[in-house]
């Protein structure tokens, strides 16, 4: 990072960590524009990428393929308000008043006090973190206004910067990289990356899980099935815990359904999800952006968990994700410093292409001079 109106020290290290801090103090104070953030990355990259993929096998300018991508989302969002604006309206209203005694009932099921008993677990160890991430849930998923308002905006701004990506990508490249404007949108944009990608790995989490438990919800004839396979979908969007959240809630439907087979067979596929998740299918697809081993991958969730509570589900991966991006940054930057004859406590002076001057005047030819003229010798 350097800047030519600032006193930045000439040490690397130094310039660094005034980098970080800067990093760290923008992400603070601006925390509570997150949603409008992942609302805009969602749709810039969606969007984007069909509007692209059009382009690319039709002769639709690309603007115009935006526009038609928005007029086609306009018409599905009137459709689905249209038949579903009632159902869902009931079913905020249910879930803000009967959100805390339906958590209350789950918690006291014949399937919960048989495990206190067996296993003598105190039933406030036992509850105290499922109610609070139950709660939470409920509170974030019912505070329409708040969500709508962030949807709003974020769609905006995305709209926004696909119409007008071209003088913006011309606009950005004028700045210098190394610049404190220059570093802190090249790190803002390995933010960006890293929620496209976490959204990107939990939809294919998602996925898997709702479509391997269906056929066991239709065997087993579960009620309801169509709102349990919404369930499972939805709770793969959370890392890790939210497969064990929904397979609770299967395992005290298929209790009452099916008794301790239905369980049994519950408690299974949610082992299985849950190593498959673990495993195979996030180290896969974190390995392909993060070269870390699984375990380390599964620690930092551990802790970001701890220090952040609910939300440090979410941040885990994009954190890992950013601090190996800023980290390969660094490494070609100490070997460009190298290779130039420096060290990191007195780098050598950055180069800075000169002004291409502009061309010389070509002065306006002038007509040769007449040849003398011819004078006859004195006879």
């Amino acid at each position: 990072m350097e800047s030519n109106s600032l006193p930045i020290p000439k040490d690397v290290r130094w310039r660094r960590l005034l980098a970080v801090a800067l990093f760290l103090a923008v992400l603070y104070f601006f925390r509570g524009l997150a949603p409008v953030l992942i609302i805009f990355v969602i749709f810039e990259r969606g969007l984007g990428y069909a509007a692209d993929q059009l382009t690319k096998y039709t002769r639709i300018h690309r603007k115009g393929a935006i526009a038609g991508l928005l007029a086609l989302l306009a018409g599905g969002v009137g459709l689905l308000v249209f038949f579903f604006v009632k159902r869902l309206l009931a079913f905020v209203e249910l879930a803000r008043r009967d959100g805390a005694s339906w958590v209350e009932s789950v918690t006291k099921s014949t399937l919960i006090q048989k495990m206190r008993d067996r296993l003598g677990i105190d039933s406030q160890e036992l509850t105290s973190h499922a109610k609070d991430y139950a709660l939470q849930v409920f509170h974030y998923a019912t505070a329409t206004a708040y969500v709508a308002l962030f949807l709003f905006v974020g769609f905006i701004l995305a709209v926004m910067y696909l119409f007008e990506r071209d003088e913006i990508d011309e606009w950005m490249s004028a700045i210098r990289p190394k610049s404190i404007l220059g570093t802190m949108s090249r790190w803002i944009g390995y933010v960006a990356d890293a929620i496209a990608i976490t959204v990107r790995l939990q939809i294919v989490v998602a996925i898997f899980n709702a479509v391997f438990t269906l056929p066991l919800l239709i065997l087993l004839g579960l009620p309801n099935v169509p709102l349990l396979f919404l369930l499972v979908l939805a709770s793969g969007m959370v890392p890790v815990v939210g497969g064990v959240m929904s397979g609770i809630v299967l395992c005290l439907v298929a209790y009452d359904a099916k008794g301790v087979v239905g369980v049994g067979v519950f408690l299974g596929v949610t082992f299985v999800l849950g190593k498959v998740e673990s495993y195979y299918l996030s180290p896969r697809l974190t390995a392909q952006h993060v070269k870390l081993p699984g375990l380390v991958l599964v620690v930092a969730l551990l802790m970001f968990e701890t220090i952040f509570g609910f939300w440090g589900l979410f941040l885990s991966f994009p954190a890992l994700y950013v601090a190996s991006r800023i980290s390969n940054e660094w490494k070609e930057e100490e070997d460009e410093i190298r290779l130039q004859g420096g060290t990191l406590s007195m780098p050598p002076p950055t180069r800075r292409s000169a002004p291409t001057p502009a061309p010389a005047a070509v002065p306006a030819s002038t007509p040769p001079p007449p040849p003398p003229s011819e004078t006859s010798a004195p006879s």
